[in-house]
């Protein structure tokens, strides 16, 4: 017997919750059912029967925390935060939970944030504010909520402020650890805006954005400007999602299944907006031949990331290893922000792009990342190595250095290419992977 599960809300047109569930389903190799059922306004307080027909039922807004008259257990964390976003039906009985404080901390962990008695800023109150907080309270962190009422903030143990208060702490050079949008601000269609300037976000190391349409919001923009960690929304709304199968089904959160979602769904929105496509891998792995092969298939502009530099810094990318890696290094990262805000673009990074953890962030907002795989040894066999004074150290050095990015180049991808064949054969895999997720 299929389960049967669904999302209940006012306007339901653009949800993505069927594509992620139902994801879930093919990764676990089950059949289930994943029903959209719009509801009415004036009926949510009394939709008991519709809820009962469902072995579970996700809840977005506004609905969720109407909906709680129809339940008859809330958990601890929902009853904490004023709110359900999923019910479980256990014969009859309708349980409430809410699992937007695992998913938003699900996130930080991601990006490799950790909250633990550092000192977060939050942006906004409303629903998803209040489960923000209650994620980051759960973890240790030193709380401070702004807010346009900031006396309506009742939250124990937490400071609220209001947005004039922001700046004014500020100016007299107040810092923190990390700062979370809890605001619609630069949600579609309103993009290219940010609830704060530079000067707010200058004073925090990471930043945070529930906002998931676009991936790479203004706030994040100016974020990764700045090399502050960035964490975007898209894998909060994928955590969540898998935080109520596992309410569902009685078992921990399937956290392999959860990665591999999110590297689909951004990998297919990213490829539908016409955004980026990144080229990663080892030296001579042939992303740039790739690339430029690809461009000339889908009529996109290519660029190769080492050319982009030299003309950028009107230096050889040898001249500027002279003066440490470290230089390079920073104006790697600086090329690719700047490509990040363009689009359609077929990019070859440079072997090493992947060694800093911002860039990454910037790939994963900006675009669809595809790791070129090629064997070591296939690529001393082929390359030319009189050109290459790496390669010409033989396969051992190369190996090594690859050993030591590998475990970053699988945390970047979002797709895998085995390019182990002709040009040819590697071209049409790639062509047919970005076709697959058109």
């Amino acid at each position: 017997m299929e389960n049967r599960f669904c999302v209940i809300g006012e306007k339901l047109a653009h949800t993505r919750s069927p594509q992620i569930h139902n994801a879930f389903f093919e990764i676990k190799g089950e059949k289930g059912v994943y029903d959209v059922r719009e509801v009415a306004r004036e009926n949510i307080c009394s939709c008991r029967d519709l809820l009962l027909s469902y072995d579970g039922v996700n809840v977005t807004i506004p609905y969720k925390t109407d909906v709680m008259q129809n339940i008859d257990y809330v958990s601890e964390e929902a009853q904490g935060i004023g709110a359900v976003n999923t019910i479980r039906n256990v014969g009859g009985v309708l349980e409430g939970y809410n699992s937007d404080p695992y998913g938003f901390a699900a996130m930080l962990a991601f990006h490799g944030i950790n909250p633990s008695n550092k000192r977060a800023t939050v942006l906004g109150y409303g629903g998803a504010a209040k489960s923000v907080v209650f994620a980051l309270r759960a973890a240790g962190a030193k709380v401070t909520v702004v807010s346009r009422n900031p006396d309506k903030v009742r939250e124990e143990g937490v400071k609220a402020i209001d947005y004039e208060r922001l700046y004014s702490d500020c100016g007299k050079g107040v810092k923190g650890d990390l700062l979370v949008n809890c605001t619609s601000v630069g949600m579609y269609p309103a993009v290219g805006v940010s609830p704060v300037d530079e000067r707010i976000i200058e004073n925090y190391k990471a930043l945070a954005d529930i906002v998931y349409n676009p991936m790479y919001t203004e706030f994040l923009r100016t974020g990764a400007r700045l090399k502050k960690r960035c964490a975007g929304g898209l894998y909060m709304l994928v955590a969540q999602a898998m935080k109520s199968q596992s309410i569902w089904r009685n078992q921990p959160v399937d956290v392999a299944a959860t990665k591999q979602i999110f590297k689909q769904l951004s990998f297919e929105e990213a490829v539908k907006g016409g955004l980026n496509v990144y080229l990663t891998g080892i030296m001579s792995c042939g992303k740039s031949t790739l690339g430029r092969e690809l461009a000339k298939a889908t009529g996109r502009e290519f660029v190769d990331m080492d050319d982009y530099i030299t003309q950028r810094e009107g230096r050889s990318i040898k001249e500027l290893f002279k003066d440490g890696e470290d230089t390079f290094r920073d104006a790697e990262s600086r090329a690719l922000y700047e490509l990040s805000l363009r689009k359609g673009l077929i990019v070859a990074t440079g072997g090493g792009c992947i060694k800093n953890i911002h860039n990454r962030d910037v790939m994963l907002l900006s675009g669809a990342t595809v790791f070129v795989r090629r064997n070591v040894k296939s690529i001393i066999a082929t390359a030319d190595c009189s050109s290459r004074p790496l390669l010409a150290d033989g396969a051992e050095k190369l190996d090594g250095i690859f050993r030591a990015r590998r475990s970053r180049y699988y945390d970047c991808a979002q797709q895998i290419l085995a390019n182990e064949g002709t040009q040819e054969e590697g071209l049409e895999k790639l062509v047919r992977i970005l076709d697959s997720r058109r």
